[in-house]
C-alpha cells in the first residue's frame, strides 16, 4: 500500500473518530434536552389543567371536566391524560393508542426517550383532594430528534467529502516529490538518471530529494567515467590516432577471429593498400603534408565501405592500409580495388611523389593470418610493378559452385528457399557458469541448397544485397514459435538482423505476433549485432517495445565495429556476447584480457551479464570464467546440432 494511502485511511480513521465523537455528543445532549422538555412540559400542563378543572370539580361538574381535558388533549401532544377525584367517583381518562411517526422505527428503538408522569393535586375542600396526572407523547419529540440527528449527519457528510477531497489533493501535491523520488529510483535500475528540478518546500522531502539528486548525479558520472575510460582504453589499444581506423591489432585479430568462425567464414579476401612515396613527400612537403595523403587515401577506402559490417578497413602501417572484404562475391574485391584507385586519381594531389597499389588475396580454405599478409603484401609488390593496372590478385578465386554464383543466382536461390520454407533451424547451446536450470541456446540457420546445408554465412550477405532478411527472419521467427510448444522450458536466442529493425511493417508483425503467442513469446529472446545504428533514437525504442514483448533482447559481436559504449545505457538488455575477436587467444594476450576486465567491470556495473563466445578450448573456458564472464558459448561448450 502507497504511503499516500495509508495517510489517507489514517486521517480517514482520526476524522471519522472526531467526528462519531461530535454525532454522538449533539445527540444524547438534544435527547437529555428533549427528555427534560417532555417532564416540564407535562408537568406544567398537570398544573395549569389542575386550576381549571377545580371548579369543575367541586361542583361535581363532570361533563364540564370532560370538556375541558378533551380540549387539552385532542391536540395531541399528550399520551396520557387522567383525572380521580371524590374518592375514585368523579373520574376521567384519556388515552392515545396509535401514532404515525415520521422517524424510523429502528432510530426510535435506538434513541428511546422518557415519557414522564407529572402529576398536579387540587384541593377540594378540608377533606377531600382531586389528583391529575398528565404524560407528553413522545412522537413529535422523536420527530425532532430525528430531524437533527439527519441534518447532522447530511453536514458532517458533506464536510467529510470536502475534507477528504482537500486532504487527497493536498497529500497529492506534497507527496509529489516522494513519487517522483521512486520512479527515479525505479529508473536507476533502468540505466535511466532523472533529475528533480524542482525541490519540495518541505523540509524533509526536499533533503531527500536533494539526496537522491545527488546519488543519481554520482552514480551517472560514475558509470560516464567508466564508459569514457573503455571507449579512450579502446581507441588507443585498437585504433589508429592520425586517421581514426581500426589499428593493425585490430585488424589482425578481426582477420584472424573471421577465418576461425566456423559459422561466419565461406570465402574472404584481404587487400593491402599502399601508399608509395610517404618517405619522400615527408622530406619534400613536412610530416603535415604526408599525413594529409595518408587521410586522403582514409577517405577513398571509407567511400567504398559506407559502414558496411561485411568490411573492415584498418591502417596496418606507417603507409599501408588494410581492406578485409568477408564473404565477398565473385569479382568483389577486384571491382573494390578498381574503386579506390578511382577515388584517389579523382582526389589525390598531383604533385603527390608517390602512387597507389594494392595487392589481393582471396581464399576460402582456413590459412594462418601470416600466410595471408604474405600473399596480399607479395601481390602489392607485384603490383608496383604494372605502371597501368597497379593492382594485382595473388591467385585467382576459388570455383567453388556456392561462391562463384552471381548476384541474380543468389536472389532466385533465396526466393526459392523462403517460398518452399527450405531452411534448417540448428541450435547451440550457451552455458552459464553460476546460475542454475539456464537452458539458453542460440539458433542458428542454414539453408538446404541442392542437399547441401548452406551455413547462413554463406548467403546471408546475398539476401541483405536484395533486402530479403525481414522475410527470412519470419520464417525463423514462426519456426522458433512452433518449437516452443514442444519444448517451453529452453529459452531460444534469436538473431534479428538490423534490416528487420527499421522495418515498420516487419516490427509490426513481430509485436503483434509475440502478442498472440502470449506465454510462448517469453521463450524467445532476439540477439542483435552490434552496429552504428543502434545508437539511433528510433532503434532505441523498438528495442524497448521489443524487450517488454518477449524474454528480452542482447548484443552479440559486442566490441566489433569500436563503438562508443554510451548506446548501452539507453538499451533494456539481457546480456552482451563479446565478440570472438577477443577470445580467441586470450590466454596468451596480456592487453585483450586487461580490455576485457575493463568492459566486465561496466556492464556488471550496468547490470549486465557477459557472455564470451567463441570459446574452443579447455584453457579458454577456464580462463573466461576467471576473468568474471557470466556465461560462454564456442565450440568447447556445444557444437550447434539440428532442431
Amino acid at each position: 500500500m502507497s504511503l499516500k494511502k495509508q495517510i489517507f485511511i489514517l486521517f480517514a480513521i482520526v476524522l471519522g473518530l472526531a467526528y462519531t465523537g461530535t454525532l454522538y455528543i449533539s445527540v444524547k445532549s438534544t435527547q437529555e434536552y428533549l427528555n427534560n422538555q417532555l417532564a416540564v412540559h407535562a408537568q406544567d400542563t398537570a398544573t395549569s389543567l389542575g386550576l381549571s378543572l377545580a371548579p369543575a370539580i367541586r361542583e361535581r361538574d363532570l361533563a364540564r371536566a370532560n370538556s375541558m381535558i378533551d380540549v387539552i388533549f385532542d391536540r395531541g401532544y399528550f399520551n396520557r391524560i387522567s383525572l380521580e377525584a371524590w374518592r375514585g367517583s368523579f373520574k376521567v381518562e384519556r388515552h392515545l393508542d396509535t401514532w404515525t411517526a415520521e422517524s424510523p422505527e429502528w432510530f426510535i428503538k435506538l434513541l428511546a426517550l422518557d415519557t414522564p408522569v407529572r402529576s398536579s393535586e387540587i384541593l377540594i375542600d378540608w377533606k377531600n383532594r382531586a389528583k391529575i396526572s398528565v404524560s407528553v407523547h413522545p412522537g413529535y419529540a422523536y420527530n425532532e430528534l430525528w430531524k437533527i440527528t439527519r441534518n447532522n449527519i447530511l453536514w458532517l457528510l458533506l464536510i467529510t467529502v470536502f475534507i477528504g477531497l482537500l486532504v487527497f489533493y493536498g497529500l497529492r501535491r506534497v507527496l509529489q516529490p516522494l513519487l517522483r523520488t521512486e520512479q527515479q529510483a525505479l529508473a536507476i535500475a533502468q540505466k535511466m538518471y532523472i533529475f528533480q528540478e524542482e525541490l519540495p518546500k518541505t523540509r524533509e522531502l526536499r533533503n531527500v530529494v536533494t539526496a537522491m539528486n545527488l546519488m543519481t548525479r554520482k552514480v551517472r558520472e560514475n558509470i560516464d567515467a567508466q564508459i569514457q575510460q573503455i571507449n579512450r582504453y579502446q581507441q588507443l589499444a585498437y585504433r589508429d590516432p592520425l586517421t581514426g581506423l581500426a589499428n593493425r591489432r585490430c585488424y589482425l585479430a578481426e582477420v584472424d577471429n573471421f577465418v576461425q568462425h566456423r559459422e561466419e567464414f565461406r570465402n574472404a579476401a584481404v587487400l593491402i593498400v599502399h601508399l608509395s612515396g610517404l618517405l619522400n613527400a615527408n622530406e619534400k612537403y613536412g610530416y603535415e603534408y604526408g599525413d594529409e595523403a595518408l587521410k586522403t587515401v582514409k577517405n577513398c577506402l571509407h567511400a567504398i565501405n559506407s559502414g558496411d559490417s561485411q568490411q573492415l578497413i584498418a591502417r596496418i602501417g606507417g603507409s599501408d592500409f588494410g581492406l578485409l572484404l568477408k564473404n565477398p562475391h565473385a569479382g568483389e574485391a577486384v571491382s573494390c580495388a578498381d574503386k579506390i584507385l578511382k577515388e584517389y586519381t579523382v582526389h589525390g594531389d598531383s604533385k603527390y611523389p608517390g602512387d597507389l597499389y594494392i595487392g589481393i588475396t582471396e581464399f576460402e580454405e582456413v590459412k594462418s593470418i601470416r600466410t595471408i599478409l604474405s600473399e596480399a603484401d607479395q601481390a602489392r609488390r607485384q603490383a608496383e610493378s604494372f605502371a597501368s593496372k597497379k593492382w594485382h590478385v595473388f591467385e585467382k578465386a576459388s570455383t567453388s559452385a556456392l561462391t562463384t554464383r552471381t548476384a541474380g543466382e543468389w536472389r532466385s536461390l533465396l526466393l526459392d528457399a523462403i517460398d518452399k520454407n527450405n531452411f534448417e533451424l540448428h541450435i547451440q547451446p550457451i552455458k552459464y557458469f553460476n546460475k542454475k536450470n539456464t537452458a539458453l541456446a542460440e539458433v542458428l540457420l542454414r539453408m538446404n541448397c541442392d542437399g547441401q546445408s548452406v551455413p547462413a554465412s554463406v548467403f546471408l550477405s546475398s539476401a541483405q544485397d536484395h533486402d530479403l532478411l525481414p522475410r527470412i527472419d519470419r520464417l525463423v521467427v514462426n519456426r522458433v514459435l512452433e518449437l516452443v510448444i514442444e519444448n517451453s522450458e529452453r529459452l531460444y536466442a534469436v538473431n534479428l538482423s538490423i534490416n528487420s529493425l527499421v522495418d515498420d511493417d516487419f516490427i509490426h508483425w513481430l509485436l503483434m505476433t509475440l502478442e498472440h503467442a502470449g506465454e510462448r513469446a517469453k521463450s524467445l529472446l532476439f540477439e542483435i549485432s552490434e552496429t552504428r545504428q543502434l545508437r539511433s533514437e528510433a532503434i532505441q525504442e523498438t528495442l524497448k517495445k521489443l524487450a517488454n514483448a518477449c524474454a528480452g533482447v542482447a548484443i552479440e559481436r559486442f566490441a566489433s565495429g569500436n563503438q562508443d559504449f554510451a548506446y548501452l545505457m539507453k538499451l533494456t538488455l539481457c546480456y552482451i556476447k563479446v565478440s570472438g575477436r577477443y577470445i580467441r587467444g586470450i590466454e596468451n594476450d596480456a592487453e585483450h584480457q586487461f580490455y576485457i576486465k575493463t568492459l566486465l567491470q561496466m556492464a556488471h556495473n550496468l547490470e549486465l551479464d557477459v557472455v564470451a563466445e567463441s570459446v574452443e578450448t579447455e584453457k579458454v573456458a577456464e580462463l573466461v570464467e576467471k576473468l568474471g564472464f557470466d556465461a560462454m558459448q564456442g565450440y568447447y561448450v556445444g557444437h550447434p546440432q539440428p532442431i
